[in-house]
């Protein structure tokens, strides 16, 4: 009996005094529990590092493609510049060679192929501006406008060279200005679309090196 009373006593003793503890404010600590609580805790500290990294580099990977997509539309201004100057060159140089003959009517000639071009080279510069994005980063540029570019570069080469020979058979030295200012805005616009053409080839692209391959 006194046995049995004795069991009941150290029970009690057991499942009443860890509350008392408790309700007194005294904390039981597991060594166990602790170290997979700083376990844990290390874990979401090294998530939370994770994440941030995982952000900077979004960031720095969106502020990379803006800063690319800014440069190429500088350039396509720049280009786009320099179509104005030469368009309104050539017009003035129409204007005043329209209505003689001779060599007033080759170098009419001239200027009117050139108005010509000048519509063809502004439809390849709205092909490159299209290609922007994924279909860019997936495809490349546009190879086609490119190689576009690139034979209206050498009609302009050509096309100095006539207007060079022309001037040198003009008298008047204020039609020879006129020509003048037509040839270095040739030679301006030129630039402008070669660096263009570089910058969009050298734009990287995950099948761009495929699709140039079909271009002739």
């Amino acid at each position: 009996m006194k046995k049995s009373i004795l069991i009941s006593a150290i029970i009690f003793s057991l499942l009443v005094l860890p509350s008392v503890t408790l309700a007194r404010g005294e904390v039981v600590v597991d060594p166990q529990s602790s170290q997979v609580q700083n376990q844990g805790q290390g874990q979401t500290e090294n998530q939370g590092e994770d994440q941030q990294q995982s952000i900077a580099q979004e960031q720095e990977s969106s502020q990379s493609g803006q800063d690319e997509t800014d440069e190429s539309k500088g350039r396509s201004e720049t280009a786009r510049q320099h179509m104005s100057m030469v368009a309104q060159a050539v017009e003035e140089l129409l204007t005043t060679q329209g209505a003689k003959g001779g060599i007033g009517q080759q170098i009419s000639e001239v200027a009117r192929q050139q108005q010509q071009a000048q519509q063809d080279i502004g439809g390849q510069l709205d092909k490159l501006e299209a290609r922007r994005g994924w279909m860019k980063t997936l495809f490349g540029p546009d190879y086609k406008a490119i190689k576009n570019l690139e034979q209206q570069m050498e009609q302009n080469q050509l096309r100095i060279r006539q207007l060079e020979q022309l001037q040198a058979k003009v008298t008047n030295e204020a039609e020879q200005t006129q020509i003048q200012e037509v040839i270095q805005a040739l030679i301006e616009q030129n630039t402008a679309l070669q660096e263009q053409v570089q910058a969009e080839e050298q734009a990287s692209s995950l099948l761009g090196w495929l699709f140039k391959l079909f271009i002739k």
